[in-house]
């Protein structure tokens, strides 16, 4: 039963029949292989000056909708959809006034389709 196993495995994983002697004739090749390749090398100091330049700080924008939101079920749906949009810092919901504020490197347009598929209307009060 073991026997049988081992020959579905070593099917998968040949054992290589090469003894001790083809290894350094491997290792050689591959040595010349990377000394005619030397003068390909690319100095790497260059692109850590890029990386300074991509960590920009940017402010975050505040979004404000006014929804329409009858009940603190309604309220729930919007607390999740917006929480889960990428960018947001924080946000608020006051059912009572029905407007929800958002802070964060977001979009106004992109707040407003993301609300308003879990609302059925959803409007743009102040935005950046």
């Amino acid at each position: 039963m073991a026997a049988r196993g081992f020959k579905r495995v070593s099917r998968w994983f040949p054992r290589s029949t090469a003894g001790p002697w083809d290894e350094d004739e491997d290792i050689s090749e591959r040595n010349g292989l990377l000394r005619s390749h030397l003068d390909q090398i690319v100095p790497v100091a260059d692109f850590s000056e890029q990386h300074k330049a991509l960590a920009v700080h940017v402010e975050p924008k505040t979004v404000e909708l006014k929804v329409s939101m009858h009940c603190h079920g309604c309220a729930r749906k919007v607390e999740k959809q917006v929480s889960r949009m990428e960018g947001v810092v924080s946000f608020k919901v006051e059912l009572e006034s029905k407007k929800v504020t958002v802070v964060g490197n977001v979009n106004p347009t992109e707040v407003l389709e993301s609300v308003c598929k879990v609302m059925k209307r959803a409007e743009i009060v102040a935005a950046p």
